[in-house]
């Protein structure tokens, strides 16, 4: 009895909904940065949103391209597949990407731990950003915000959420990955794209303004978490 109240009492001191410290760290780096650039000039910070955000008209192909005209060539180039997921419109951009990175990036962060959360959110940045490129190319406006990796949390977590609900006395099932095949997945997946496509096109009301959404970036993002989800599991496992 006294070895039950111990574990118990174990138990309650990692509650459930305590986000990992990558998470927290994330969303610390995330509204630390808008808030630096609040404090800037508008010329400044519209320069930054041109050279860190992904602006496609910069990788056409061939002279009609400006991937050599516009400051920082090449290098300068790749860097904004990284830096715009670190960039948002306003703050209601950046809370409702918060909000969803807390949500979703808890249970994959749980999952693979911290380095290779950041390794897998990262990825689902950069590809989240080549598919807005090849979709929209020619425009000149700049892509910003982590809702592309976010996306791609969203993917793994309906995954990893699954077989954790399926039986929770199983430890083989709360430690498994919902198959791409699953109908339950499949469902929830197919939602989430319909809707991303119809808000993409249609933009979301927020009070008068109606704000525009990079719905390919985020279904980027989002095949790319699926896919990727069940390779960083498994890495995880054999790693112990």
């Amino acid at each position: 009895m006294k070895q039950f109240q111990r574990y118990t009492a174990l138990g309650t001191r990692q509650p459930m909904f305590f986000a990992p410290r990558v998470v927290i760290v994330m969303l610390a780096v995330l509204i630390g940065v808008h808030l630096v650039r609040v404090i800037l000039t508008p010329g400044f910070d519209r320069f930054l949103l041109i050279m860190l955000g992904i602006v496609p008209v910069r990788y056409l192909a061939g002279s009609e391209g400006v991937l050599y005209v516009m400051p920082g060539g090449v290098a300068g180039a790749i860097l904004p597949f990284i830096s715009y997921a670190f960039l948002h419109a306003d703050f209601v951009h950046l809370g409702v990407n918060s909000a969803w990175l807390l949500a979703f990036g808890t249970p994959v962060a749980r999952r693979l731990g911290g380095w290779r959360f950041l390794l897998f959110y990262a990825i689902c940045a950069v590809t989240g950003a080549l598919v807005h490129v090849l979709f929209s190319a020619g425009s000149v406006v700049p892509m910003v915000g982590a809702s592309g990796a976010i996306s791609g949390l969203m993917g793994a977590a309906f995954r990893i959420a699954l077989p954790a609900i399926l039986d929770e006395g199983d430890r083989r099932l709360r430690s498994a990955v919902a198959p791409l095949t699953d109908r339950r997945f499949l469902m929830m997946s197919g939602v989430w794209v319909i809707s991303n496509v119809i808000f993409g096109v249609t933009g979301i009301r927020v009070t008068e303004q109606v704000l525009m959404i990079a719905w390919d970036a985020h279904i980027g993002g989002f095949v790319a978490g699926i896919l990727l989800i069940g390779l960083f599991v498994r890495w995880r496992e054999k790693r112990g």
